[in-house]
């Protein structure tokens, strides 16, 4: 079933991308919300009431996720308004500014650990569903990649021969080629191995990471798999109330200054290889993951 807002994202997402905007994370929230919106049998335009209703539905949404859900809906508000006179112009930052600075949750070594066991007592028919999310939380870790990034990847895009990792048209457009340590190769070898015997079908799939009969894992099955075994994880530390996937990316930029401090190297000297290694197009885009951490405090 269609209607007038899911019409209206469908547009809005063409015109932007049309622009050249990848549209990426953005789109995640739109159809969110137009999904929404269907759900509830809601056919008007867009107004101001039925955005907030979404942005605030939820029991425990943060300010933070409320206006990180309002902000693609800005835009959307602006366009619609230049087509629509019946749609209503949306206010700037409601919730306050959403990409202010929150404290992660850096994982510890045995946390990580931790969550890749409780990846078996996920609901895993064939069993390739606990493999996958035990092995892509543990790629994350070793990596520092994107979600997006690790649901893109594609069986040429890992080398395992050669310990490489081809990331494709990733932020930006961006490609790059990230080297691997020979034991993470070996256990996306072993991962390979065991859901190639498990399903037929996954050797003729081209994504790398598969789920549930070999279909390709998507990006809302990674986080809703997440969910299921994230509260084992202490994030009191954090802004957060849970622990995040993303989390993993602060956390690898922070193991990777601490080694190299320990290790007594100039961090500012070989900033610009972290930087490159995580696909930022500035260095000082690296230091948003480099939150003041109790290690690193002390060191």
């Amino acid at each position: 079933m269609s209607n007038k807002i899911t019409s209206l994202v469908s547009s809005y997402l063409d015109y932007k991308r049309g622009l050249g905007f990848q549209m990426t994370a953005e789109a995640v929230y739109l159809n969110a919300f137009a999904r929404y919106t269907r759900d509830i049998g809601y056919t008007g335009t867009l107004t101001r009431e039925i955005v907030f209703q979404w942005c605030e539905s939820g029991k425990t949404s943060s300010l933070v996720t409320k206006g990180r859900r309002f902000e693609p809906l800005k835009g959307l508000g602006d366009y619609a308004n230049a087509f629509d006179l019946d749609s209503e112009l949306l206010p700037k930052l409601p919730y306050g500014n959403p990409h202010k600075r929150v404290r992660p949750h850096i994982y510890t070594l045995e946390e990580t650990c931790l969550l890749m066991e409780q990846c078996d007592q996920l609901y895993s028919p064939d069993g390739i569903r606990s493999l996958t999310i035990k092995t892509a939380i543990g790629l994350l870790w070793a990596t520092g990649l994107r979600t997006s990034e690790l649901i893109n990847l594609t069986l040429s895009d890992v080398d395992i021969d050669n310990n490489l990792i081809n990331v494709r048209s990733s932020k930006f457009n961006k490609d790059r080629i990230i080297p691997l340590l020979p034991e993470v190769s070996e256990q996306l070898m072993i991962y390979r191995s065991q859901v190639e015997s498990i399903c037929d079908k996954v050797r003729f799939e081209s994504r790398f990471f598969v789920t549930t009969s070999g279909k390709p894992l998507k990006r809302d099955a990674f986080e809703y798999a997440f969910q299921k075994i994230r509260d084992i994880i202490d994030v009191s530390d954090s802004g957060y109330l849970h622990a995040r996937l993303y989390d993993f990316r602060h956390t690898f930029a922070t193991r990777t200054i601490k080694n190299w401090l320990e290790q007594g190297v100039d961090v500012n000297a070989k900033l610009f290889l972290l930087s490159t290694y995580m696909g930022h197009i500035h260095p000082e885009d690296t230091y948003w993951y480099l939150s003041s951490t109790p290690e690193l405090m002390d060191i």
